[in-house]
Order: structure tokens, then sequence, then C-alpha cells
């Protein structure tokens, strides 16, 4: 028994419109297989979803939405064939030519070897540099006299190139449009030769590319600026890690220290020197507020002055040489640089007896007593270096000391704000305790288990950590 090749039989219970079954009732004859009678009905759905969206009744008519003389669609009877062929061709043609006019594009073809020139360029030219279509045409040279004076060169040669070699020609190169602003245009051409071989006429298309070009530009200068600014980086790194010194001699002092620098360049420093008129020495640690070159600036700017000064002054008391280098940083940050950067500082005066003086405000001085197993938390009383020219009235000397065993700790703030992944900070608390549980007493084991201690707690710091350990009675 042969299949029912209706569309209803080969999908039972999907209706379809009647208008649309019926309008295409031919296409569903007698003889047909199945396969055929299933590829029709594929048309149909799709036919049947598309109506909505396309047609305003939502009615497919083959008459709307075919050619004549397409499809299984038979053509209008006539007997003068040839002038059948003549209108399928115009209309062929006047579909070539909208299709080629719709492209956002500029296509073109020109004659080679004829004594012509550009034959043909499509009407977007106007929309990319200005001009008609028919000033193009009119001069076949235009499109050189706008080539950029820069590109001619790379133009003409990837034009000889894409001559010899028959194509494709692709340039990139730069054209002023009829307005003076500059576009960039990307071209492709090919030769295509006649039935002998011969070069007949080059045909091509040019887009605008000007919003690429910029885009690469602007990723070119990005990451041309990024290299910079991390090369500065680099440097400034070097420079703020390989001022600090990392070999000490002071008499009864074992002194180690580190800084461990952030991702971004910041302004922690430490230093040690002798006090120039005894045994004893002046050992500093400070830091300055934000990051970047800047505050690894004025860092250089403070290690190099206190350098000077106690070296000039080495009789003075430690709040006398931090009210003189508050002088000459004020200067220099405000006035010179212009800049609101301050430092947190503290400098110290260690005597061989054990007694230390001390000035500045910055964390709390940690000293881990032998006698008691405990740490002791010194406050650092006074202010802020950078924020005023005169403070000599606002600080003054405090004084520790220590006993044989003692180790005092020095630190900056990105050691105890140093955050785990839950966003809780390390804390004095727990420093404190990174010091108490330490089971070996001297100056190195002390700073490497703090150190450890901060590598477990924070994969990286946000800031600058400097550490400097100092245990009295040995040197």
């Amino acid at each position: 028994m042969a299949e029912d090749p209706r569309p209803e039989a080969l999908l039972p219970g999907r209706e379809l419109d009647p208008g649309l079954t019926e309008a295409f009732s031919d296409l569903f004859d007698e003889d047909l297989s199945p396969e055929d009678v299933a590829e029709a009905m594929q048309a149909l759905q799709l036919l049947d979803l598309l109506a909505g969206a396309v047609l305003d009744d939502g009615v497919p008519d083959r008459s709307r939405v075919t050619w004549p003389e397409t499809g299984r669609a038979r053509a209008p009877e006539s007997h003068d064939a040839a002038k059948r062929a003549q209108v399928r061709l115009e209309a062929a043609e006047r579909r070539l030519r909208t299709l080629v006019q719709q492209i956002p594009a500029v296509t073109f073809m020109a004659m080679l070897g004829e004594g012509e020139n550009e034959i043909y360029v499509s009407p977007h030219v106007e929309q990319l540099l200005g001009w008609s279509q028919e000033e193009w045409l009119a001069d076949p040279f235009l499109w050189y006299w706008r080539l950029h004076p820069e590109d001619r060169v790379l133009w003409n040669q990837e034009f000889s190139r894409g001559v010899r070699t028959g194509g494709p020609f692709k340039a990139e190169c730069r054209f002023i449009a009829k307005d003076g602003h500059t576009v960039w245009v990307h071209g492709e051409a090919r030769i295509i030769r006649d039935a002998l071989g011969r070069p007949e006429y080059l045909q091509g298309v040019a887009f605008d590319i000007t919003e690429s070009k910029a885009a690469q530009a602007l990723s070119l200068r990005t990451a041309v600026e990024g290299a910079r600014i991390d090369e500065e980086k680099a440097i400034a790194r070097h420079v703020q890690t390989a001022i600090l010194p990392t070999t000490f001699a002071i008499e009864g002092l074992d002194v180690k220290a580190t800084m461990e620098p952030a991702a971004e360049v910041g302004g922690d420093f430490y230093d040690v020197h002798p006090t120039g008129d005894g045994p004893g020495a002046w050992l500093v640690i400070g830091d300055v507020s934000g990051h970047g070159l800047d505050s690894g600036l004025v860092m250089l700017m403070a290690q190099s002055s206190l350098a000077g000064l106690v070296r000039a002054r080495p009789e003075a008391h430690p709040s006398e040489v931090i009210a003189l280098l508050n002088e000459v940083l004020f200067e220099n940050i405000r006035a010179r640089l212009g800049d609101d950067h301050y430092i947190t500082l503290c400098l110290l005066r260690y005597r061989p007896d054990g007694k230390v003086e001390f000035a500045g405000a910055h964390e709390h001085i940690l000293v881990w007593r032998q006698a008691t197993g405990k740490v002791e938390r010194i406050l650092t009383p006074g202010v802020w270096l950078g924020l005023r020219a005169q403070i000599g009235h606002l600080i003054e000397d405090s004084w520790l000391e220590l006993a044989p065993g003692d180790v005092m700790v020095l630190f900056t703030d990105g050691l105890i704000e140093a955050t785990n992944d839950f966003g809780e900070m390390l804390d004095m608390d727990r420093l404190v305790e990174l010091i108490e549980t330490c089971p070996v007493r001297e100056a190195e084991a002390v700073r490497d288990r703090v150190l450890r201690g901060l590598v477990k707690w924070s994969r990286q710091p946000a800031d600058d950590v400097s550490l400097l350990v100092a245990k009295y009675g040995e040197g």
C-alpha cells in the first residue's frame, strides 16, 4: 500500500495553516517519494514559523515569498524564450547590484591594459571617505592622491607584489577623507585573468578599520605604559631593598632584619648607624604612607637625610634628630613634590649598657623579657613626620632598658595588618604569641619564626613588611 504523501499524514497531530497547505498543494504530487514529501514538509514548517515575523498578516503565499522563475513554481507562459531569458538576466543583475551596494564595505573593479582605470566603485565609498560614487568614477586617480603620503610606498610595494603573483593584494593604509580626517582602510584585491591567462581586471574590497586601529594603538600604548611602570617599579623595589643593611656589627647586640616588599612599591625602611661618639648605635624603623613611586622616593629622602643627621650630630637626642629630619621632609614633600605623604618613624639610640633612648610615633616596640618569658609592649609617643614644619615642641624622648637575654622587636604595620583568606588581620596579639612561643631566642630564630607565621597567615600581604630583631647580650 502506497504511503500517503499528504503533510497531515507525515505529522499526525500537527496542524498547519490550511491556507499554507492549499497555497503549496502542488508540491505534493502523487508520484513524489516519501523523502521528497518530508523535504517539502520541512519547507512548509519553516514558512509557517517565519510567516508571522515576515508577513503583515502572518499568512505565507508563494507569490509573496518566491520569484516566479525559481523553485517548483512554473515560469509565466511565453513563446518568446529570448525575452524570458532577458527578463531573468535583468532580475539577476538587479539582485546582484543590490547585494553589492548593501555590503558595508567598498567594492571596486578596475580594468587592466585597456587605457581605463576604475570602472566601478560601490556607493559606500561616500560613507567611507566623503566623495560620492560619481566623483570617484570621474577621477580614476582620486584614490591615489588621497592616500596618506607616508603610506604610498607600502601601498605601491604591496600592489606590485599582488600584480606579479596574481594576488591577493592586501594592505592597511591611511587615507585622507574629504573633510580632512584620517581613515584607516584595509584593502584586498585580486587579479582576474581572461581565458588566455592575461590580466583582465582587478576586483577587490576595502573597509574602514579606523576603530580597530585606534583600539590597537590604545592597547599598544597601554602595554608600553604598563611595561614602563613595571620597569620603574622593579627599579624602585631594587633601590628600596639595596640600601638596607644586611650585616650588623654592634657591641652587645645581635641584630637581624629583613624587608619583604609588597607587589606595589611602598615606603618601608629600617637602618642601623654607629653613634660616632662611642660603641653604641642608632636604630630606626619607618613607614611612608601610601604606595607607589612617590612613597619610595620619600623613603629614600628620609633614609639619606637621617644618615647624614646622625653622623653630623652624634651627641644629639633622638627627639632633636627627628625634629631636624621633619624640617627637611616637610620642605621636600609639601613644597617641592606638592604631595601629602607622611611618615611614621621611631628612632632609637642604643647604648652598650642596655639603655635605649627613643622618640617618634610608630608601632609599639616589643621586648621579650628573659626574666618573665613574656613580651612587653612599649608605646612610641610622638607625631608623624611631614605634616607640619615644626614639631620639636610636640615630641620628647623616652627610655627603655634591656637586660641580658632580652629580645627587642621593631616592625611596620604591614606585618600585623596582613590578612588571611577570611579577611582577618594577623594583629598584635598573634605577633606577640609568635614571639613568646619561639623555642630559640636568638635574633635570627625569632625573625624567621615571625616570617614563617606571616607566610602561613597571609598568601600575599598588601603592604611592605619590615622587621628588625635585636637580642641584647650578644654580638
